[in-house]
Order: C-alpha cells, then sequence, then structure tokens
C-alpha cells in the first residue's frame, strides 16, 4: 500500500516524551509527518485522548490494560477464516480476563454476533463485578 512507519519506541529516552513531553504534544508532533497514527501506549484510554487531540485518524494498537481492537480484529477474521462462521459458536475465554486487553477487545466485538461466551481463569485474574 506504499506505507512506511515511524517507529519512537527506539529511543523514546532521548526524546521530548523523557522530558515531560504530555501525549497530546506528541500526538500533534507526529500528525505532521503522518497520514494516519497507529497508537500502542502503555497507559488506558491512551487512544482515546490521542484521537481526541490529534486531526488525523487514530488506531488503537493497544492501551495498557485497557483494549487491543486491532488484535480483536484479527482474532475475529482467525475464527471467520477457521470455521466459516461467527454466529452459533461457543467462545472461550481463558486466562487473564481482568488485565487481558485481547480479551476485552474480542469480547466487545463477539457481543455482536449470536454466541455464547464462557470466561476461565483463575480467582486473581478475574474481573471485577
Amino acid at each position: 500500500m506504499g506505507g512506511s512507519v515511524i517507529p519512537i519506541t527506539q529511543g523514546v529516552q532521548f526524546s521530548s516524551v523523557s522530558k515531560g513531553e504530555s501525549l497530546p504534544d506528541t500526538i500533534r508532533t507526529l500528525e505532521q509527518y503522518a497520514d494516519v497514527i497507529v497508537l500502542r501506549h502503555p497507559e488506558k484510554g491512551s487512544a482515546a485522548i490521542a484521537a481526541h487531540y490529534a486531526e488525523k485518524p487514530v488506531i488503537n494498537a493497544g492501551d495498557g490494560p485497557g483494549e487491543h481492537p486491532t488484535q480483536a480484529l484479527l482474532d475475529l477474521f482467525t475464527i471467520l477464516e477457521e470455521l466459516g462462521t461467527i454466529d452459533g459458536l461457543t467462545v472461550a475465554m481463558v486466562g487473564d480476563l481482568r488485565y487481558g486487553r485481547t480479551v476485552h477487545s474480542l469480547t466487545e466485538l463477539l457481543l455482536n454476533y449470536d454466541v455464547k461466551l464462557r470466561f476461565v481463569s483463575p480467582e486473581i485474574l478475574r474481573c471485577a463485578p
């Protein structure tokens, strides 16, 4: 598609981020060099903050323990490719249900289909009611 990447994961310790630059300031700077921003950030809600301040589209590639919608889309696509359908399935989410952002995002997507969801995890990793 002709795109290229401007990674900022390497060298962040030498950037203005390490000097206290805010996420909105970083986003406003990055969008001067890009048509789309794909953001993976350790803080929950960071993609929503970035989207609020950006004039360019922001794609959430994971925000802390919050969401990971790009992975969820890939998971949904894989289920569809492998099984041929989404509707009528029973899907088990196993593991870290409290902090597993892929679980959160895939659950949100699957709620749009006729599926049964089952959740299995150790007590310490269960979501709060």
